[in-house]
């Protein structure tokens, strides 16, 4: 970890692809960081693959393109769910995030958010985007991300 370099020392062009993880806590820091949802856009612009998975994929919320327009546009995508959320609030005894990626997801004109099940693997690809419902996702996203890498 410690010699993970920080966002502003990535160059793009160096990388085919990026993968954004989750874990609870994006909703929360991911929301009000420019450099990351800035870095994927970039990743995208340039024709990479941008993959985000499980709560990662909160940064479709506030991606936004050269051109203004959010990244998850018109695009097909998964993340962690309003059920799988729910589970969560359930086992700690208190809600973890008030906004979920699903009901947020909802709000976007022409997106469409897609799911299976509560922990159950499911990984969508809609061109250069891949995103993964949770981290039971992994390996069928990974799938997909390979297959992606090898078009190339």
């Amino acid at each position: 970890m410690k010699n993970t370099l920080p966002i502003s020392a990535i160059d793009v062009d160096d990388y085919d692809a990026v993968w954004v993880a989750g874990g609870g806590g994006p909703l929360l820091t991911f929301r009000d960081d420019t450099a990351l949802p800035a870095l994927v856009a970039s990743f995208y612009e340039k024709r990479k693959i941008v993959t985000l998975i499980c709560h990662g994929s909160c940064l479709l919320l506030w991606t936004r393109l050269s051109d203004g327009r959010l990244l998850a546009e018109g695009k097909k995508w998964t993340g962690f769910t309003d059920e799988e959320e729910e589970a969560v609030n359930v086992a700690f005894s208190m809600t973890l995030n008030e906004n979920t990626i699903q009901s947020e997801a909802a709000k976007i004109a022409g997106t469409s958010f897609l799911c299976r099940g509560a922990n159950e693997p499911f990984a969508i690809r809609d061109g250069r985007l891949i995103t993964g419902q949770q981290q039971y996702s992994s390996g069928i996203t990974a799938e997909l991300v390979l297959e992606a890498l090898a078009e190339d």
